[in-house]
């Protein structure tokens, strides 16, 4: 990590992996990467040999441009300006200006500024910095168009990520130094930077808070949707590489009939597993009522219905599914400390059968840091996030180990797979019916 490539080393991967890259898209027929506003916003789903080219290009040009920049310019540039970005985008969200650009032409700058209610000087600031990172553009002069990626801050689910983001967790970035000073080393959820600026003295969490905030917590159910979408943290990693994936006609890790998915918010994740294995018969979505309730209302797709349904429930409480085949918990577990975690671990044990089996998608820290640097920068970003939040960890697989001993010793981690390039790892774990089995 601390030992750099040189500059013509670095250059000639960049060059050979982007080449690589585009020749791919020019064979399958796919248009080139663009910043253009008509440039497809769907992530591509690349072959093994191209994700690989994709992280080591990525990895490339970070190093490069902590390389070319300097000590000094790269803390300028990631640290000392950082609060400038965070505002920007908090002015975009709150002021839906994205919303507000045309899809198909462009706007002027006056009649932009009535539609977003803001005075025409400040949106010409603040459409100015964006547009310096490629958000918007100006085209011809006192027009502004959409770029690829202001189009994507324009769909519901990006617009409520960035507004979870902005609104929710940039005011408790100061409060974290505070959280740490006033209750040091704790593992309590209401004592944490996100809880204390939600005026909390140490006994509510933030999901409390929030539950009785129906616009907060829906901002919230749609900003972890949009994470899914994100090649780093797309659940298609998860829907690729779980345990059954390969094993299809295996007799002890085959495909299984009935799934569970605890804190499934919208049901994203059980609509892909059941488009990719149709031999899983029945998909239960768990959360709590207010984001099931929104969610029953909506119309299943017709390939779907009578293989998914929703369910309310509060994982603090005893499942109340019974001998499902599998539970899952996808970036759910890394919100609570241990204690908290050991709740909902030992609230599943009534339901489960001799055989049964929890996967957990979350991130298994590398503490080795063999991975590249932007995927232990997004792991460390997560840990903190949810330290920030909850006073939670991301965790390693030792930790997950004694984690899950301590909420059961029948628990047994059966496997853990890393995906390439993806953030979260799945740990598959067994649930044997008595200590006795594992012995023999």
């Amino acid at each position: 990590m601390t030992s750099s490539r040189s500059l013509p080393e670095l250059g000639h991967i960049i060059q050979s992996r982007a080449n690589t890259i585009a020749d791919w898209h020019r064979a399958e027929n796919e248009p080139q990467p663009s910043l253009s506003a008509g440039f497809s916003m769907q992530t591509h789903e690349y072959t093994k040999h191209i994700e690989e080219c994709r992280a080591e290009l990525l990895e490339a040009l970070d190093e490069m441009r902590a390389l070319v920049l300097g000590p000094t310019s790269f803390l300028f540039f990631t640290s000392v300006i950082s609060p400038v970005w965070t505002a920007v985008f908090n002015v975009l969200y709150r002021f839906k200006v994205a919303e507000h650009v045309p899809t198909e032409s462009g706007i002027s700058y006056v009649e932009l500024s009535e539609r977003c209610g803001l005075i025409e000087s400040d949106l010409r600031r603040i459409l100015r910095a964006a547009m310096s990172m490629r958000v918007f553009e100006e085209n011809p002069a006192g027009v502004v168009r959409h770029t690829a990626i202001s189009t994507a801050l324009a769909t519901p689910l990006c617009h409520d990520a960035i507004g979870f983001s902005t609104e929710e967790y940039a005011p408790a970035v100061t409060k974290f130094p505070e959280a740490l000073q006033r209750f040091p080393g704790s593992v309590k959820a209401g004592e944490s930077a996100l809880a204390l600026t939600n005026g909390s003295s140490g006994d509510t969490d933030i999901f409390s808070v929030v539950s009785h905030h129906p616009d907060r917590y829906q901002r919230f159910t749609n900003a972890m949707s949009w994470v899914t979408t994100v090649p780093e943290t797309s659940a298609h990693h998860f829907v690729n590489n779980v345990p059954w994936a390969h094993m299809q006609n295996s007799t002890t890790r085959g495909c299984p009939q009935v799934i569970v998915d605890i804190g499934g918010s919208r049901g994203d994740l059980c609509a892909a597993l059941l488009r990719r294995y149709p031999d899983i018969k029945r998909a239960v979505v768990e959360d709590l009522p207010e984001v099931t309730r929104a969610d029953t209302e909506a119309l299943i797709s017709s390939e779907l219905a009578g293989r998914i349904e929703y369910q309310e429930y509060d994982f603090f409480t005893e499942q109340v599914v019974k001998d499902a085949d599998v539970y899952i918990f996808r970036t759910v577990l890394h919100d609570w400390p241990d204690d908290y975690a050991i709740r909902i671990l030992k609230n599943q044990i009534p339901a489960m059968k001799k055989g049964a089996r929890i996967l957990i998608n979350d991130i298994c820290m590398d503490v080795s840091q063999t991975v590249s640097s932007l995927t232990i920068q997004a792991q460390c970003a997560h840990d903190l996030m949810v330290k920030m939040g909850l006073n939670a960890k991301e965790r390693t697989r030792e930790e997950w180990s004694e984690l899950l001993s301590r909420a059961d010793e029948r628990f047994s981690i059966e496997s853990i797979v890393s995906p390439p390039y993806s953030v979260h790892s799945i740990i598959e774990i067994v649930w044997r019916d008595s200590l006795v089995s594992t012995t023999t």
